[in-house]
Parts: C-alpha cells; structure tokens; sequence
C-alpha cells in the first residue's frame, strides 16, 4: 500500500542518520527477526573500488562435480540503489528504481497513480549506477559486473539488453551514463575507459582509458550538438574536457582539489559546469567558456538538479532542507521545507504539469485543454474559465474539449506588442532513501509531499560468511545491502536478520558473534544467547575516528578472553590499526598505523604469539613495497617481527593455525607453511595471478586431516605433508566455512552451497 505524507505532519518520520539508508522492519516474523541497531548507509560509490581488477584467465582444472548442493538464498533486500523520473513521448511520468541484488532489477513506477507497472530482471548485473533518458523518453542503464547495457522503452513497453559495452575485460562496471544527441556515454570502473553508443546503429566509439593509473571515470556530461564530453576521474580526481576537433583529454582541475577522491556528479548548462566533490561534499561552479572557478558551496545531497525549467537556478539539499541556488547572484535560498529526519536527496528531477497547448485557428490563438492538440469542431468553454490558463493577447476563442455547447468566451483585448511568456509550472521530486522513499516540492504553492512504496525484494549477493564455535550454524552477510542470514545446519532452517549492515570481517566464540562492520570501521558483539535486538548486537567503537574505513581481520586470544581486530585505512591516513578488545573489562587498546601504509587482512593466534597478514592496498593507494607476514608475542605487540616469505606478495589473505601448530596462509596465488624462524618455509603455488584487494582467498583445516582452500573461486584440496593439490571445482566458490561433520559450505552469487566431503557421502550412502 502507499503511503503519503504531506509536510504538515514530516516532523513525525524519523529514518536512519544517512542519506541512503536501510529503513526498520515494521514487524518481526519467524524468518525476519527486526534489528534496531543504527544503520549506516554502504555507498556503492566508496565500495566499487574493492571489487576485482583484473579478470585473470585462470588455468581449467579437471574436476568432478558431485556432492554439491545449492541451499539457496539466504538474504532478501529491498534495496533502491538509484533511481530517475522521466517522462515519455506524450509526457507521461515514470519513476524508475535500481534495487540492488543477484540480479539487479529494474521497477517501473507509472509517477501519476504510484503503481509498479514492471518488473525487468538486470540479468549480469547486481547494482547500476547510471541512469539516462533519450529524447524520446528512452531510458538506458548501465550496469556492473559485466558492463551491460540496458534500455526500457516507456512509449513501447519494451525492454532490451544490448549487452557488454567495454572491450577492455578490466571495465567491469559501468560507474556513470548520459544521453546527449544519439549517443549514451558510459564511462567504466576499473579500466577507467570511456565510450560511446549509438542508439541508431548500436555501433560503439571506444576513448580507451582516460588516465593511466586511474580506474574511475566517475562522472560524464557531454554536449553532442558542440561536440564536447566531460569526465571526471579517480581516484584521485581530475576533471577533464574533451573540446571540438580533438582526441585528447585536457585537466581543468584546480590544485585545490587534487586531493578529492572525484566528482560524483557532473551537471552541465548552457553556461556553467558544477562538479559534486567526493569526499568533501563541495559544489564547484565552472564557467563553461573559461573552465575558471566562478563560485562554489557545501551542500549534502548527493547530486544537484539540472537547471530549473523557469529560471537561471538550481536546488540541492543540506542538513535535509531544500535550497535553491542562483546562478547570476550566487545566493542561496532556504526554501523552509525537509525532507525526513537524516536524510538527503539522492536524486532531483523536474517534473512539468500539463500546461493548455495553444494553436493558430483562422488567425487567433486557441488553448485546447488536457493535451488534446486535435482540432475539430469549436467546443465552447466552462463560463465561469476556472482552471484555464488563458495567455495574454489580442481576442482569443478558448476551448475545453470536454464540456458542452455553450457561446465561446471572448477574452479582453490587451496590448499587441505586449508578449508574455508563461511560466512553466513544475514540480521538483527525488529519492531520499534506500526504500524508494519520493519527496515532491512544488515551488508554486511551496507545500511538501512524501510518497513512500513497497519495492520488491531481491536475492542479495553474499559477502562474508562464518560458522559458530559448535559448527551448527552457518552465517552469511549481505553484499551492500547487509543482513545476516542464519543457516541451521541440523534442520536446514534459515532465519533472516535484518537492519545490519555490510560486514567484513566476523568470528564466533563463546555463543558471541565479533562483527567488523562497514562503514566506519565499526565494532559489534552480538550475544548469541540473547534476543536480537535493541543493544545486540552492542556496537564497541567506530574505528573511522582513528581514520580506518573497514575492519578487514578479526581473530581471538587466549580461548576468547581477548579479540583482535586489523583494519584498513581510509584515504589521507598511514597504515591500517591493530585493535584488542577485551571482553570482561571491554576496554579497547588500539595500535595506530601498524604497517606503515598497508592493511592488515588477515589475523590468527598460537599460544602466546600473533600473526598477521597485510595487504598492499591502503588509502586507495597501492604501497610499492609487498605485503608482510609478520607476528609479535602479546605481552609487546610493539616489538612486531617479520617473515621473509620466498615469493612476493601483494595479500596475504587467509593465516590459519593447524593442529600441529603449524601456521598456514594464502598469499595472492600461493599456499604456503611456516613452523617457525628455524625451519624453512614450504610453498606450493596454485594460481599464477589474482585480483582484488582482500578478499580472494579462504583456507581451513578440516576434520579429515586436509587443508581446503577457495582461491579466484576456484576450490581446492591439499594434502598437508606433500602439498599435493587436487581441484575440486574451478569456479563459482567465495568463501569457504565448515560444519561440525566436515562440511564445506561457500556462497556462489546469492546462493548458499554446501559441499559434503567424501568420507560424509560414504557414511550417508551406508546409512541408505
């Protein structure tokens, strides 16, 4: 059902502390368990940095697919990622939603009556950022993962998938899209390409990569009347045009801003160029003929508006109030309307209300009312012109197509030099939150109206997964979208918990489930043995004040008693910090900056001693130096030693301490084993080449005396005293967790699969 507020009674909503949010649950059920812990938005735009780089040709192993089963889904979001309003040909309004999931879809709302007309699945696909109409009213969408571009057709109802875009197999997303002319420009992550597509000929104009060493082209506004494209790149940011007449791309950006990570947003004018700065939430106003700084502002929501459909003026959003900015006196007009507690717009579009369509008929001006510009027999007018917009001008016959035979209505002779041009009346609409939530402002009448709607769920992607202590529980989180998802092994029933965000990092001892949340580097501990609820999970510190954006590594100490956190920078800081809670006193110690410039991924304790894993991948930087295995005795974490490995490395991604105390970690390609400082490292290398940043890999030792492994989602056996490797199946594996029987569960896309190792199907075949 919708629902609609008006402003009178906004004052009532109260939502999350961020301008993309994930709303409560209005009621707990048997699998949807309500969480109320403070949720934090996950911005597509800070995470698309973290997924893989490079698609590596990997060799194909020989493996014999059985004792697999997909346990399927274990998250359910609805989750708008972006949106737009548009109209059609005969200026129909339609909002349209990205929801993110595996697969994205795209939700069609028809604007006037608020119902969902469609439903198209974003098939290779799990979020899209980018969103344009043509000048027919044509929307086009692009898409990540594969860099698929989609079109929706509203004055056909027709939706298409034109596929893969960038030839560059590095350009795995599309990070922004705009229409201008015949052409939809789309520029790319991580390839940092631009191209553009023909909407007639569907053929496709490759730039190639912007900047060498930037991934990002962010943001894209062109001009293809002038033949001008601009891009903003990263990270860091540079702004670039492309002016008439020339290959290259030339940097406009002042050195002020060099230290942005980039612009967000472009919108162009006939006149300006404004730039939305990430991260410092900075409105720079370019002259367009000079590229010189004119003017700038801080503002919070994430875009601006185009420019208004009346006047040399755009809106934006700041501490949730609605401003309108002028471009000829640069002020800035608080227009004393909110959009809900915590929020910001995330989208602004224009909406124009019919206006009465005049034409010539035998000399005088004819307004035909409802948008019916057929002529026909004259149709006299209502007397009493209520509602009529009558222009200015000599006698004019007034229609309404819909009412009866009446005299027509002569209107009052003015002046015939004298031209007014009506204004357009219009609304200003946008999303403001992650459930779909619309805000509609009028300028005319200044009132306020809210729009809230039930978006269909999707399928989320899992990320990280763990298994409690007793190996009865499996626990999946959510890509973006967060949750966790409870799979019990012993019956197969699943509980979905929700309003959690996305987790990197999780380890469950003692019935307490120790959670690396992102954003902010925060810390939670979710007390298994009581309700989820108000306080648990109990969050202990947000790490962000210490300048760390993601806890990477989560490990216990002393049966528990202790639990160590690693973490990885955000931008502008040094290395990653070296955390211990203690959780009888829970006092935090915290060891800023612990590998100069690195992050530390993975963690694991022996007895006295603690070893750490890095990654060379900090502050959206790539340090020179390859990554550290090092270890330090917990009574002096200060005095940390290192471990020369006889390879290098850029992550060491997964240390695991076997039964023989024995230490044993992934790194990048390669499994390696490590006794201690007199005993020579043993190695076997299982890929030649990895990508991503931290989070390739996954190894455990299992009950059946093995070393299993996820590597490029490639699964993989090791028998631990010849390292003799054996391929059990070469893709689709992320993730790698056990079962108090042996196990192996991992996630595939949204899907939970569990694979029942030999010794398991020989006992189960005996026991049928």
């Amino acid at each position: 059902m919708r629902k609609i507020y008006t402003s009178m009674i906004c004052f009532m909503l109260v939502a999350p502390i961020s301008s993309t949010v994930y709303a409560e649950e209005s009621q707990a059920t048997e699998d949807q368990i309500e969480n109320v812990e403070e949720v934090i938005e996950v911005d597509g735009d800070s995470e698309e940095w973290l997924e893989d780089t490079i698609e590596v040709e990997q060799p194909q192993e020989d493996v014999v697919l059985e004792g697999y089963e997909n346990l399927g889904s274990m998250i359910y979001k609805s989750s708008a990622v972006s949106s737009k309003i548009a109209a059609n040909e005969k200026g129909e309004y339609f909002i349209y939603y990205i929801m993110h999931g595996s697969p994205a879809a795209l939700v069609v709302v028809n604007y006037e009556t608020k119902k969902i007309l469609h439903t198209f699945t974003l098939e290779d696909s799990k979020s899209a950022w980018g969103l344009d109409v043509d000048e027919n009213g044509k929307l086009w969408v692009g898409g990540s993962v594969s860099s698929t571009l989609y079109s929706y057709d509203p004055n056909t109802e027709e939706f298409e998938k034109h596929g893969a875009i960038f030839s560059n197999k590095s350009d795995t997303s599309i990070q922004d899209l705009i229409v201008s002319g015949k052409k939809v420009y789309a520029g790319s992550a991580y390839g940092g390409s631009l191209v553009a597509f023909d909407t007639e000929t569907e053929e496709i104009e490759e730039f190639g990569q912007i900047r060498k060493r930037r991934e990002f082209v962010k943001a894209i506004v062109a001009d293809e009347e002038k033949d001008e494209i601009y891009v903003s790149i990263g990270s860091p940011m540079d702004l670039l045009v492309k002016k008439p007449n020339t290959k290259n791309f030339t940097s406009f950006l002042p050195s002020k801003y060099m230290s942005e990570k980039y612009a967000q947003d472009l919108v162009l004018t006939e006149d300006y160029i404004v730039a939305r700065l990430h991260p410092s939430n900075i409105a720079v106003v370019f002259d367009r003929k000079t590229l010189k700084i004119v003017d700038e502002f801080e503002l919070k929501s994430k875009t601006v508006s185009t420019i208004s459909p009346n006047e040399e003026a755009l809106y934006y959003t700041k501490a949730q109030q609605l401003i309108k900015y002028d471009f000829e006196t640069k002020e800035h007009t608080e227009l004393g309307v909110y959009l809900p507690k915590g929020t910001e717009a995330i989208n602004l579009d224009f909406i124009l209300k019919e206006s009465p369509i005049v034409e010539e008929e035998n000399g005088e001006e004819v307004i035909i009312e409802d948008g019916d510009n057929s002529k026909g027999e004259e149709t006299p007018a209502d007397p009493s012109l209520e509602g009529l917009i009558v222009p200015k001008g000599n006698n004019k016959i007034v229609k309404d197509v819909q009412n009866v035979e009446t005299p027509p209505v002569l209107v009052e002779p003015v002046d015939e030099d004298l031209t007014i041009e009506e204004p357009k009346e219009f609304v200003l609409s946008g999303m403001v939150d992650n459930l779909g939530q619309i805000f509609e402002y009028n300028p005319q009448t200044g009132e306020m109206t809210y729009h809230q709607f039930e978006l269909p769920e999707q399928p989320v992607e899992l990320y990280t997964l763990a298994s409690s202590s007793d190996g009865t529980k499996i626990f999946a989180n959510g890509y973006m979208s967060g949750g966790l998802g409870v799979y019990d092994v012993q019956t197969g029933n699943k509980e979905l918990y929700r309003n959690i965000s996305q987790i990197e990092s999780m380890f469950d001892i003692n019935n307490k489930l120790y959670i690396g949340a992102y954003p902010l580097a925060r810390l939670l501990v979710y007390d298994r043995e009581q309700e989820w609820t108000t306080g648990n999970p109990k969050e202990v510190i947000r790490m962000n004040q210490y300048g760390q954006e993601r806890t990477t590594a989560v490990a216990p100490y002393n049966k528990g008693k202790e639990i160590i956190f690693g973490t990885l920078p955000d931008t502008s800081v040094g290395g990653g910090a070296l955390a211990f809670y203690d959780t009888e006193t829970e006092e935090m110690k915290i060891y800023e900056n612990y590998i100069y410039n690195q992050s530390i991924v993975s963690l694991v304790s022996r007895g006295t001693q603690v070893f750490g894993g890095t990654s060379i991948h900090a502050n959206q930087q790539v340090n020179p130096r390859g990554a550290r295995l090092f270890y330090f005795n917990r009574s002096n974490p200060e005095d940390k030693k290192y471990i020369h490995l006889p390879f290098s490395a850029s992550m060491i991604t997964s240390l695991i301490v076997d039964k023989d105390n024995k230490v044993w970690g992934m790194a990048d390609g390669k499994l390696f084993v490590y006794t201690d400082e007199w005993t020579d490292i043993k190695t076997v290398e299982l890929l030649p080449l990895i990508s991503g940043r931290f989070r390739n890999a996954q190894i455990i030792e299992n009950v059946d005396g093995y070393i299993y492994g996820s590597v490029e989602g490639k699964l993989f056996k090791v028998t631990k005293d010849t390292l003799e490797v054996e391929w059990l199946k070469d893709k689709g594996v992320y993730g790698l967790e056990k079962d108090l029987n042996g196990n192996l569960y991992f996630y595939d896309g949204s899907n939970l699969w569990r694979y029942t190792i030999e010794q398991n199907r020989a006992i189960k075949q005996t026991e049928q």
